[in-house]
Order: C-alpha cells, then structure tokens, then sequence
C-alpha cells in the first residue's frame, strides 16, 4: 500500500489568489454604478452587457474630461460690466493746447526760425492736401512739397533747446483768463505743462505732478467730484491771440482738449477735440474703467513691467500701448539712423544727436521709420495696459460771449490791457480770440468693464466631477474606495518583497524552516 501522493502549494499562486480577492472585492462592493452588476450577472449575457455598457460610460467621460481640461488650458476669458454708484469721483487730468505751435512775434524776434521760415517755402503754399478724384499733378505736387516743407521748418525749430521753444509758444499766463473748479477759483498754479513736437507749450489741469508749470511746488493731491452737472465742473476762459498765429503753418484756430487719467501721457497729435473760438463748448463726460487679466489669459496685459519706456523717464506716466509704440518707434531710429527724432520722447542722458532732416541719408532713414510706425510695421511687443481709464464725451456749444454780454466783457478786457484792450473795440476780434470751455461729468456713476476668466480651477473640478458623477457615478467617496484599494496592492506588494528577501538571506533550515502544507490525494484501489 504506497503512501498518499503529498503536493505543496506555490508561495506566488497564494499572492495571486490574494491580489485578485483584493480587486473582486474592491469592484464588487465600490459605489460607482455599473460596476458591481458586471459580478453580479450570473448569465454570461447580462455580465457582457453590462460590461459594454460601462466601458462605454468610462469612455464619454473621458472624452468629455478631456475636452473640458483642453479648454481649460486655452484660459477663456469673459467681460462683465457693472454700474458703480459712487458718491465721490476722482475728476480726470485735462490738458489743452493752443492750435498754434509758435507765436508770430517770437518768430520775428528769432533770425535763425525766420531765416527757416523763408527757407522752407511754407509762404508760398496756399491750399493743402487735396483728395478730390480727378486732382491735377500740380495740386498733387503741392501737397507733397508742402509737407515736405512743414517737415523742414519743425525740424529746425526742435533742434532748439527746450527753454528756447517754452519761450516761443503761448504761455499760460496769457491765455488764462478764468479758471473755476467746483464752484472755487483756480489758477495756474494747478496747471503742469509739457512741450508737444505739434502743438508747443500744452498745459494739463490736476495733473497731480509734484511742480506745477514753473517749477513751483503744487499740491500731488488729486481733485474730487462729489455732484454731477453743468456747475460743478471746470470752467475755462482763454485768450488763444490768434493775432499771433502764423498763417503759413497754423490753418485753423482754438485749443486742442484731451481728458486723460493723470497717470497716461496725453498725445493731443491722435487724441482729443478741438474747441473753436466764439463758442461756449459743454463737455459732459462719463467714465469707464477697464480691467483686463494678464497672461496667459487671451489680452494679455501689462502694467509695464521690464517694457522699456521713454515716456515714464522723462515725463513720469505710466504705461500705455500708445506710449510703448512711440518708445519703440524711437528705439528703431536711434539704432537704425544713429539720431533722435524730435517727434517722440527721448532719454535725457543719451548721446545721440537731434535728427536733422537737411541730410538726405538722415531724412530718408528717418521717413522710413515713420511710415513702418504709421502703419504699424515695427516689431513691438506692446500689449495692453491692465488698468485703463476712457472718458466718452458729450459735446455741445453756444454762441460766447452773447451780444447781450459782450459790452460788459469788453470792458473787463479794456481793463486787463495790453493785447486784449486792442481788440476790446471789436466784437468779431473778441469772439475770434476767446474760447469758453466746460468740462463736467453727467453723473457720478461710472461703468466697469472687467474681464474675468470664463473657467476656474473650482469650476474645472466641480464639471469633471458632474461628467464623471452622470456617466459612471463616481464621487470623492469612490476614489477613496480605489486609493484604499491602491494602497492594499502597495502593502501586499511589501509584504511579498519582505518574504522574499527572508528566503533569500541565512538561515538554520531545521529550526526556521516551515513546515510545507500537504494534500492528501486519495486513489483508487
């Protein structure tokens, strides 16, 4: 009688049958839906529909998480705009200038700018920049000889130094007859001014810079609105002395007006209105505010930082996309031309010299620049400023001063002296040389325009968790039940190593050495 066949069993058919007990277990009692009814079919049938069934959920939401992270990542953005009530508003810098660049008399008393005047030939140019279909050669010619012409002569007048062109152009002190903020008087003192390459000596209202237009300290404090309307503006009377506007540059009469935040540097060549003399001019106003959201959203705004801008250093503004464009148009001269162009603002310190267009190498550098930044050919990198502050403006007019109020100001001018009184006697010299103008807002209430982004990090997470919830029925709980699951085959994965490493070391296999496990196998006789 032969003894019973003995059979030990494999360590790793052990491991096995315990890792799929762990995964059976795991599925079979998880509570995403679906997958339990594939163990618990009993007909083959079901348990391969079933099967399809979730394969196919699994692959929705997938496909649609995936969308939704890819859309994610393309960081959409959204505008929404709201209507701030407000009881106090900060009142925007307002800059004029006068129309004419250069006063008639300060030509006459300089040999150097009359001499340029002669030469330049503006005196015998007469009509300018026609654009009628069927123009003539001649008129074409003109055209261009007279802009070639105006070039020369603001050539030589920008080669000046600043205190020489500050002295040419109207000063404040001459125009400004009235001022009235708010119901209380002001004056120069809450003016700083700027020298523009077209408009000459420009002069901006509640600029908040430290000195005012002379030099002197001024208050850096911005002024407030607390009603809106007509009375509680500012109020300005100014005496444009048209007697001194010369008439082969300067072509129509009044100021140029910009309404601005203190913080943008005012281009009055692009922006603005003109106020025409004889008229009250109204401009009521109403403010927007911009918010825009940096990279990488799809605006991709600045406030400046690491741009290069020549504005700031001289002028002290912040960044604007206008400003940044000009810097760079700048830059490109001075490393392609090796001069500076009197059109855009330059570094103080540099060693560069004023470009001088009576050198044709110079001129055509320079022309060539200037066509690549009119139509916006230069390679910048100037995006949006984040913060941006528009005035949309309201414009009206009356007849200023009436005939019924004219004696009355004649008299105020007879009494004033000087240039005035010579006009005093005339109403058409008065109504040609005097401009009201009155800026004000509509309403305390200002418009805000924010760009938000279309889709957050809690908004990804809550939709792929509403997708993966419809399809498949997962939720927090169930990744719990898989992470628990992870970290039981992480463990039996250890323990296995651990015993491994046992067998494999020193040791008395008559002491520690366990006993196999036997299976009697029984046969037949």
């Amino acid at each position: 009688m032969g003894y019973p066949e003995m059979k030990a069993l494999a360590s790793s058919s052990y491991d096995a049958k315990t890792l799929r007990k762990l995964g059976q277990t795991v599925l079979q009692h998880t509570s995403a839906h679906g997958i339990p009814n594939i163990f618990r079919s009993r007909h083959w049938f079901r348990r391969l529909v079933w099967l399809f069934f979730v394969s196919f959920a699994l692959c929705c939401a997938l496909w649609q998480c995936t969308e939704m992270v890819m859309n994610y990542y393309t960081y959409p953005s959204h505008e929404k705009i709201m209507l701030i009530s407000s009881a106090k508003l900060k009142f925007p810098a307002v800059t004029i200038c006068n129309l004419n660049s250069v006063k008639l008399s300060a030509i006459n008393k300089s040999f150097t700018m009359s001499t340029s005047l002669q030469d330049s030939g503006l005196e015998l140019m007469h009509r300018r920049n026609r654009s009628y279909v069927n123009v003539s050669s001649e008129y074409q010619d003109e055209s261009v000889q007279y802009a070639s012409a105006f070039n020369r002569f603001a050539s030589e007048f920008n080669q000046l130094m600043e205190e020489q062109k500050v002295e040419m152009g109207h000063q404040l002190d001459d125009m400004l007859i009235f001022c009235n903020f708010h119901g209380q008087e002001c004056n120069a003192s809450f003016f700083s001014s700027f020298i523009n390459y077209k408009f000459g000596n420009c002069y901006t209202f509640n600029s908040q810079k430290p000195t005012d237009y002379r030099g002197n300290p001024a208050s850096a404090q911005p002024l407030n609105i607390t009603k809106a309307g007509f009375m509680y503006g500012l109020h300005l009377e100014l005496f444009i002395q048209q007697m001194e506007y010369v008439r082969d540059i300067t072509h129509s009469a009044g100021i140029r007006l910009l309404i601005h935040d203190q913080t943008q540097m005012p281009f009055p060549e692009d922006e603005g209105v003109n106020v025409p003399p004889g008229f009250e001019t109204d401009i009521g106003m109403m403010k927007i505010h911009i918010d825009r959201l940096k990279s990488p959203y799809i605006s991709r705004c600045t406030d400046g930082e690491d741009i290069k801008n020549f504005y700031e250093d001289v002028y002290g503004s912040g960044y604007t996309r206008e400003a940044c464009k000009r810097t760079c148009a700048q830059q490109n001269i001075i490393d392609n031309c090796g001069c500076i162009h009197w059109e855009f603002a330059y570094p103080k310190n540099s060693e560069h010299p004023k470009c001088n267009l009576s050198n044709v190498v110079a001129r055509d550098c320079v022309k060539l620049y200037e066509f690549k930044f009119a139509h916006d050919e230069l390679n910048c990198h100037c995006p949006l400023q984040c913060k941006e502050d528009i005035y949309q403006l309201t414009v009206s007019g009356s007849q200023w001063p009436s005939s019924a109020f004219i004696e009355n100001f004649a008299k105020d001018l007879r009494e004033w002296g000087g240039q005035m009184k010579v006009i005093a006697d005339n109403p058409a010299l008065i109504r040609d040389n005097f401009v009201k103008v009155v800026v004000y807002f509509k309403q305390l209430n200002f418009e805000m325009i924010e760009e938000e982004p279309s889709m957050t990090e809690i908004n990804l997470i809550s939709n792929m968790g509403g997708l993966v919830g419809l399809w498949v029925g997962f939720s927090v709980c169930t990744l719990a039940e898989f992470f628990e699951l992870l970290l039981d085959v992480i463990l039996l994965f250890i323990q296995r190593c651990i015993g491994t490493a046992n067998k494999r070391g020193y040791s008395n296999p008559y002491m520690q050495k366990q006993s196999p496990i036997y299976l009697r196998k029984t046969t037949k006789l």
